[in-house]
């Protein structure tokens, strides 16, 4: 059990990173702040779609991608810094941007079709499938795990879309960091940020929407980006200090704990075999 509970640690090294270089924390700021408005903004517009369901898909799957694209660009652009902060000890938002721009049509096919996925399980909900709806339900999710932990191939060696895919399953056929473990762990994290995330935004909505109800939307959708931003956040962090670790293991030849990035070494047990 205490691999699942290794995350809440690195949580912890994660936080005395950024102590160390506030900059760290720019691309979940710019998720929070780009999607809100986005977010309300999109909705209001759907308010006013005609009543003709190929044009409110065709809505939906513009909004999705978008929204999508932001919570991507924004992991990848972590992503960079992640990698520049653990090499270098001092990530820099130009050159981490730079890096993240050349990875951009992946991000966006990324983006496509996570948002593809969101579609067809809000088809498949429309039409009480169970089966389907529970189907589409998991193949989102295994897709949104894969693209964090694709997403860190594409950025730091800087490889194409489907480069990034057979790269990253070069590293997980032998894989000695425990990746599988930490995403189980990762997921529990992310769940406990959705209750809290969740009674917060709909606390906010039942206290302002008395008040004004634009204004209740966006502190609810405030909170509702707080999750996905900082769920993405912590997901790129972590899996790119783990792909940053493999790629180490590979090249010695040996699963050392010493050669893991040093937010996830400090957390790391000496002994892999007792993990």
């Amino acid at each position: 059990m205490g691999s699942f509970f290794r995350v809440f640690g690195f949580m912890g090294q994660v936080l005395g990173m950024i102590r160390q270089n506030p900059k760290l924390l720019t691309p979940l700021v710019l998720n929070i702040a780009i999607a809100t408005p986005l977010n309300l903004g999109l909705a209001i517009a759907s308010y006013f779609m005609p009543d003709n369901q190929l044009i409110q898909y065709a809505f939906m799957i513009v909004a999705l991608t978008s929204l999508y694209f932001i919570d991507y660009f924004c992991a990848a652009l972590n992503t960079s810094m992640v990698f520049e902060q653990v090499t270098t000890n001092q990530a820099q938002l130009g050159s981490a941007f730079s890096r993240t721009l050349k990875s951009t049509i992946g991000i966006l096919l990324f983006a496509i079709i996570s948002g593809l996925f969101d579609l067809l399980a809000h088809i498949a909900s429309q039409q009480r499938g169970v089966v389907r709806t529970i189907l589409v339900g998991i193949l989102r999710s295994v897709w949104t795990t894969a693209t964090y932990v694709v997403m860190p191939a594409m950025v730091v060696e800087g490889l194409s879309f489907f480069d990034a895919f057979k790269r990253s399953k070069q590293l997980m056929e032998n894989d000695p960091t425990q990746v599988g473990v930490g995403i189980v762990g990762m997921g529990l994290v992310t769940w406990i940020i959705s209750v809290a995330t969740g009674a917060a935004a709909m606390f906010a909505f039942n206290t302002l929407a008395q008040f004004n109800v634009i204004v209740a939307m966006f502190a609810s959708l405030l909170f509702t980006n707080m999750f996905w931003s900082l769920s993405a956040y912590l997901k790129s962090t972590y899996y790119t200090c783990f792909y940053l670790w493999s790629r180490e293991c590979e090249r010695n030849g040996a699963a050392r704990p010493d050669l893991a990035p040093a937010p996830l070494r400090a957390v790391l047990p000496a002994n892999l075999a007792m993990a």
